[in-house]
């Protein structure tokens, strides 16, 4: 019963980490494409600050308007980056580590059950030798031998049971921390650039193109 326990815990903790690991390199992908982004932004924004330099005021207000609504895109990417770093990337590798210590600790009852069998087998025989060709106290080492092998085969395996559950709530909870950091996150970012865009509208739509389009 207790090996088909660690051969089921063994393979749904082999998938765990597999799986943790392939989150932790997808997200880190999507994370290094907006830092990328913002080398880009720059870029822009001096180019746009150029061309405001050049063109009539209300329109130069505009561009000039666009460009500061570049740039709050750049520093909230890379304040979102930073974040995302520390309140998504961080405490993944935190469970991942996590997991690779009850995987350990699985390690070790596994040694301990197969330590069992051994004591086990051992003592059968002895138990089948015919008295006279026992050896002193060799029945009683035996004995002792499978005592202490099924104390510790006992203690691993409730350790392990008991560190399989703490680590499925501490999953669990770090999860949902981090999906509530994601939306904290995008949402602060989106709101501002929501903000800067709408400063952009109201400049785009008081552009004087009667007047300022005349000789």
């Amino acid at each position: 019963m207790f090996k088909k326990f660690m051969d089921n815990l063994a393979n749904t903790l082999g998938i765990t980490s597999n799986k943790i690991s392939e989150l932790i390199k997808g997200s880190n992908q999507y994370i290094n494409s907006v830092e990328n982004v913002t080398k880009e932004i720059k870029k822009t924004v001096a180019t746009l600050k150029g061309y405001a330099e050049t063109e009539t005021p209300s329109l130069g207000q505009a561009v000039g308007s666009l460009a500061s609504t570049f740039e709050i895109i750049d520093k909230e990417s890379a304040e979102k980056v930073k974040r995302l770093r520390e309140e998504y990337i961080a405490p993944l590798k935190d469970l991942l580590i996590s997991l690779k210590k009850l995987q350990t600790e699985q390690n070790e009852a596994q040694k301990a059950s197969k330590g069992l069998e051994k004591a086990e087998k051992h003592l059968s025989k002895v138990q089948s030798k015919p008295k006279e060709k026992l050896k002193p106290n060799e029945m009683q080492t035996a004995e002792a031998g499978l005592k202490t092998a099924k104390e510790k085969a006992t203690k691993e395996e409730n350790d392990v049971k008991v560190a399989t559950e703490e680590f499925n709530k501490n999953k669990l909870k770090t999860m949902q921390t981090i999906i509530k950091n994601i939306v904290d996150i995008e949402t602060v970012f989106h709101q501002k650039i929501l903000d800067a865009v709408a400063t952009v509208k109201v400049k785009a739509e008081a552009i004087k193109v009667d007047e300022e389009s005349k000789i």
